[in-house]
């Protein structure tokens, strides 16, 4: 029997044909990605990690989006997964619990400027990439995250070793020796601290993966059985051996790319219905934020841990991240402003009286309810001070395949993320090529038109 990791280099090699539907989510998938990229692409981790992929080495295969700068294929994929990462604003597979474009997207924009390739080539490959990396995540059932892992960093390398693979060219037995040195090069674990190291895991996944892939090429072997041997990543990991049937059944056919949720709030999407809930209420019933007595949230006690505790810290978080994993601040923002956006986090007050004042208010009881992982739900309970509750349950968020953001309020997105960086005639073109990106004949133009200091002669 032919190993896992073959049957998945059989699939990402292979004509592919992709329904029209999928295509078209696809466009939009990887347009919301490229607009945080650039988003990200002003920020202090943007400079950090680009300054260091300088050092990893010289090379013009590939680009930073941004800054332009030049880079061998690996560290350019380092670098913009980082960015396509860097405000937890990029989509989720719900089921899988697993962010799949930032280091789907990294990894085939990469390898795509490296073999000059088109848009359609580069597109087929981030779609390859996807289905490889949310399949593998999915077949844990949430249970990286119970072991401290993260699935984006520990699955992605995979994916972007499929993206590589097809986009150089590669043969069946390179491809399967670079799957099978993935299992050794995947990692992260989910120990945070309010540092950066959750925005490095998709792209360092993504370099990971064309590094893979470039050993492949040189015909440097791999283990066939890196998924399911006995010492294979699942058994090292989880301490077991996969579904076979979970991960190949439909391989080609059904596509899950189709069960991910693209985010209209830059936070934890575990904590996105809450935002919903807290919003909705807001708006209908007049809530006067001064009256308001206590809050409770009810939360899967599964992600108590994640989003919730310590209390004190995600009461009055002390960095940005904090705020975005924290259930009492983003009920606090949504309640207090009426929107989270990338402002609230970022160009605001994290220290907001206003905003604090109703974060200390909430306490996440245990959801027994929740379904959780098959969806995020939020429940925001508010006793106002005259003993008046308001109350509304959201068993899944805006976004999710359930129900999805329409195309114009994707574009929006993309253009409010892209113009933080951009002038509105370089958004206009980003968005016309990416709106059409199967006809863009060589990817490396998408990349030149994110640089900050490009001139407007040269965008137009």
């Amino acid at each position: 029997m032919t190993s896992i990791s073959e049957e998945i280099a059989s699939f990402a090699l292979s004509t592919l044909s992709i329904p029209d539907d999928v295509l078209a989510l696809a466009r939009l998938h990887f347009m919301d990605t490229f607009g945080i990229a650039v988003a990200s692409s002003g920020f202090p981790f943007a400079a950090s990690i680009n300054s260091a992929a300088n050092e990893l080495g010289s090379g013009a295969d590939a680009h930073a989006i941004g800054t332009g700068r030049a880079l061998p294929a690996p560290s350019a994929a380092l670098v913009n997964g980082v960015l396509a990462h860097g405000l937890d604003y990029d989509d989720t597979h719900i089921a899988a619990i697993y962010h799949a474009s930032a280091t789907a997207f990294a990894s085939a924009l990469a390898a795509g400027e490296a073999t000059k390739s088109s848009g359609a080539a580069v597109l087929e490959a981030y779609v390859v990439a996807l289905e490889v990396g949310c399949r593998l995540a999915l077949t844990a059932n949430g249970e990286f995250h119970d072991r401290h892992l993260h699935p984006t960093s520990i699955c992605g390398p995979f994916a972007a070793a499929c993206a590589a693979g097809r986009l150089y060219g590669m043969d069946h037995a390179a491809l399967s020796n670079a799957l099978g040195l993935c299992g050794s090069l995947a990692g992260g674990i989910l120990e945070l601290e309010g540092s950066w190291m959750k925005r490095l895991h998709p792209g360092w996944a993504a370099h990971a993966g064309l590094s893979a892939a470039a050993m492949g090429r040189a015909g440097f072997k791999g283990p066939r059985q890196v998924l399911e041997g006995d010492h294979g990543f699942f058994a090292a990991h989880l301490g077991r051996k996969p579904d076979r049937e979970t991960l190949l059944a439909g391989l080609g056919q059904s596509w899950e790319l189709m069960g991910l949720a693209i985010k209209p709030y830059p936070c934890c999407h575990f904590i996105h219905a809450f935002v919903d809930a807290a919003i909705a209420l807001r708006e209908t019933n007049a809530i006067d934020v001064a009256a308001i007595a206590r809050i409770d949230a009810p939360l899967s006690q599964r992600l108590h841990p994640m989003v919730y505790l310590p209390e004190n810290q995600k009461r009055a978080p002390q960095t940005e991240y904090d705020a975005l994993f924290s259930v009492p601040y983003v009920i606090g923002l949504a309640l207090a402003k009426g929107r989270v956006d990338v402002a609230g986090f970022y160009d605001g007050d994290l220290a907001d009286p206003e905003v604090l004042d109703i974060a200390a208010k909430v306490t996440c009881s245990i959801d027994e309810k929740s379904d959780f992982p098959a969806h995020f739900p939020g429940e925001v309970r508010i006793e106002m001070t005259d003993g008046t509750r308001h109350v509304l349950r959201k068993p899944q968020s805006r976004g999710t395949p359930g129900l999805r953001l329409t195309e114009g309020e994707i574009v929006a997105k993309f253009r409010a993320n892209a113009s933080r960086e951009l002038p509105v005639v370089r958004v206009d073109t980003l968005e016309r090529l990416l709106q059409d990106v199967g006809t863009v004949e060589d990817v490396s133009a998408l990349v030149a038109l994110s640089e900050h200091q490009m001139t407007e002669l040269a965008a137009e």
